[in-house]
Formats: structure tokens, sequence, C-alpha cells
């Protein structure tokens, strides 16, 4: 079935209107198009993705639209879903709010986008000579230790949340130091081993009800070199209940090779800072006091698979 006119302006708000996802919207439109032509605009993607993509599920089930995306675009509407959900039920979710309970006037978005959107490239295209420091930072965040900080990040929230993480996916004398500040105080916990590791990691979760949303842009997910050779994996993002943000976190990994599990990344170290305070949109590690220092670490470019 095709994209209706409500799914075609959910599309936008959703891929388009969040900033953070347009990066999600170029990728989408190269691959519909099997990376045959160049996708230089949004407008252009939109296209794309709505003449060759067979239906709104299709492309909400697509691997680039991470559950974590279809969460908190839910979460931003504040519109309920159920408890124990999937990417599947998520997907499904939004398509019914668009249908249903979005807002009559988004329609008006898709009628006037694609123009508005050309008219934008436009002025882009005038001043596209100081643009040189914004195509540096683009260049950074496709940097090997950068494409594997976002991919663990995906892999480790995403089995945390679901409960999914086992010791074997740790070094045996894996550490972590966690502390967890709310308005009454700071709690400080420490382990020494992949068992208690795991343990402490599901027992926190499990007190707290809470949901770990990363950001998995460049600004909220980087990889550094560390003195002893460990690749650092900087990550933050926001807190979650059922229905509320409570706060943020920020982590940091340290991942070294096993070369007698098939050569695998295993985390040897964890620090996660969970604070109970309001928290932005979409949190990036610039604002972290914590994870500062880290960021001055270097950032390699070789290649790491």
């Amino acid at each position: 079935m095709p994209f209706s006119d409500r799914e075609k302006s959910g599309v936008i708000d959703l891929l388009q209107n969040e900033e953070q996802n347009v990066p999600v919207l170029l990728q989408l439109a190269r691959t519909v198009t099997k990376n045959v032509v160049e996708v230089d605009s949004t407008a252009d993607a939109l296209e794309y993705i709505f003449t060759h993509t067979d239906d709104c599920l299709t492309l909400l089930n697509r691997k680039a639209i991470t559950k974590e995306i279809l969460f908190k675009y839910l979460h931003s509407k504040q519109i309920p879903f159920q408890k124990d959900f999937t990417k599947t039920n998520l997907a499904k979710r939004v398509v019914e709010y668009w249908n249903s309970e979005c807002p009559i006037e988004d329609e008006k978005r898709y009628q006037n986008g694609l123009a508005n959107e050309c008219l934008q490239s436009t002025e882009l295209a005038c001043v596209s000579h100081n643009t040189h420091s914004s195509t540096s930072l683009s260049q950074e965040s496709e940097f090997p230790i950068n494409l594997l900080a976002r991919k663990f990040s995906e892999w480790f929230f995403n089995n945390y949340n679901q409960n999914l993480l086992k010791p074997q996916d740790f070094w045996p004398d894996a550490r972590l130091m966690l502390q967890i500040t709310a308005s009454d105080g700071c709690e400080e916990h420490s382990c020494d081993n992949a068992n208690s590791l795991l343990d402490t990691l599901y027992e926190t979760r499990k007190l707290f009800h809470f949901f770990f949303n990363p950001n998995l842009t460049h600004s909220g997910v980087q990889g550094r070199m560390d003195i002893h050779g460990l690749v650092l994996v900087l990550a933050c993002g926001t807190l979650h209940t059922q229905m509320d943000c409570v706060g943020i976190f920020e982590c940091s990994f340290g991942l070294m090779r096993d070369p007698f599990s098939e050569n695998n990344w295993k985390t040897k170290t964890i620090q996660l800072m969970l604070r109970s305070k309001g928290a932005p949109s979409n949190p990036s590690l610039q604002e972290s006091d914590t994870l500062k220092e880290a960021l001055t670490l270097p950032v390699s470019q070789e290649d790491l698979s």
C-alpha cells in the first residue's frame, strides 16, 4: 500500500524535523536505491523513499531505524505503548499514531515540505564555502573507531534493556564503577569480575525500572584510544521509565579483543554515571564534565575490523 498523506507527514516529522535523524533519512534513501544515485538533500531522500518503499511499516522496520529512535519519538509525543515492547510493536504504534492521532495540520507539511527543502538546499549551496569544519566533523564521524563505538553502543544498550547480556560478553576480570546521583545523595558501587558486574547492572535496572536510550549520533557516541591501548567507547543518553524521562547517563567502556573468542571485542572496564535530573532532549558528550578528559585522547583512523 502506498504511503498516505498522514504517513508521509509522519515520516517527515520523524526523519527530517528531528535533526539528529537526518543522517538516518539519507542512509535509508541510499539503501532503497541500492547506492546507485547520489542523495544530497533530504528532499531527494524523501522522494526516493516514498517511491521505492512498499509501505510505511516496511520503512520503519529497516535496520537503520532503531528501536531507540522509535521509542524516543513515541515518548516525545506522549503516546503510550505496551510495557514489554519490541521494535515491531513500536513501529506499528507509530503507524497507528500517524494514521489516527497525528494532528491534521501536520498533513500540510508534506504539501509544501519538498518546496521548502529545495529552497533550503539552494540557500545551503550559497554558503557551502564556509562548511569545511562541518565536513571535517562528518568525515571524523565515519572513522573506524567511531563506527565501532556506535555499533557497540547500539548492541550493548539494546541487549542491556532486554536482559540479554551474558558473562561471556565481558572479560572474566572486567571492572565496573557505577555512580548513581539523585536529589537525596550519591551512591557508588564497584565490581571486579564479570559475574558481579552483570548482577550489579541488572539489579540497578530492575530497581529503578530504567530504559537506557543512547544518543547514537556522533555527538552522543565516540571512540578514543587510551594510553594502554584499550579502545574507549564514550556514550551518553537519557534514562526513561515507562512514560517519563527521569535523567541522563554517561559512560565509558574499555574494549579489548579476545584471541580465544574469534578475536571479538569484549568489555574490560565500564564507568557508568546515572543522574536523576532534568535531561535535554539529546544530551551530548561535549556537555559532559565526567567525559571531557577522555574526549581529549587520540582518535585513531586505523581499520579496526
